[in-house]
């Protein structure tokens, strides 16, 4: 047995926040649900007029609603937040890996109108200016670069009308070939997937409080934002 929380309009028109299901046999969530609603015709009523665009979580992971019921004591069904968008974020260390095919199944859930997925990696230039890059060091606020990457996401999930943005910024020496920065958007189609993508990318690179310090072949540069500032300059 599991209980099912529900919230804001599943709950009203259910007349109850919590109810006690079965989870027995392989089945789905929309095939949880689905049941529920027969015996419950508030809550099929709201979730008909949701258009089945619910939130399911489960032991705090997002799960699709056609994903196959686990055994957890809660199940959370949750409507599409205000603002629709799904938002991620986060700051890894060298030698973190990230599923790219997690990334995309999450994006790819984040509402029905979802149409169109676009990512962005970035990686440690071996060459730069014409010059040998031998090791780049990624220095960042910690009390402060997760929350303005947060920001940058729902701002730009809210300007291009994006159902979901995920960021992740590597810190820490990295040398080339690594990777540096992820960016994946969701959105109705390209037309706001691309733009949305290049937009993020480059707010991130001069409003992050991310800075690095680039080791080349006889000399560092500081580079901040657009600003590259020779080391040895300061030291004359």
């Amino acid at each position: 047995m599991a209980r099912i929380k529900l919230y804001s309009i599943l709950r009203d028109y259910a007349g109850t926040a919590e109810m006690e299901v079965d989870v027995a046999g392989k089945r789905t969530y929309r095939e949880l649900l689905e049941d529920l609603a027969r015996s419950t015709p508030g809550l099929r009523r709201a979730l008909e007029a949701l258009g089945w665009d619910v939130v399911v979580v489960v032991n705090g992971v997002r799960k699709s609603i056609d994903d196959e019921v686990e055994d957890a004591g809660v199940i959370h069904v949750l409507p599409p937040s205000a603002g629709g968008a799904y938002i991620e974020v986060g700051i890894l260390r060298r030698g973190e890996k990230i599923d790219f095919n997690s990334i995309i199944e999450r994006l790819a859930r984040t509402s029905g109108s979802t149409g169109g997925i676009g990512l962005f990696v970035g990686v440690v230039r071996g060459v730069n200016q014409g010059e040998e890059v031998l090791k780049l060091e990624y220095e960042h606020a910690e009390d402060l670069a997760e929350e303005v990457l947060a920001r940058i996401a729902r701002e730009e999930a809210e300007r291009h009308g994006l159902t979901g943005a995920v960021i992740y910024h590597y810190t820490g020496t990295l040398p080339p070939g690594e990777l540096t920065i992820i960016v994946g958007v969701s959105g109705e189609s390209r037309r706001n997937v691309y733009p949305a993508l290049e937009s993020i990318v480059d707010r991130v690179k001069h409003e992050a409080p991310i800075w690095k310090l680039e080791h080349r072949r006889g000399r560092r540069v500081y580079i901040l934002g657009d600003r590259y500032i020779d080391a040895e300059d300061l030291n004359r």
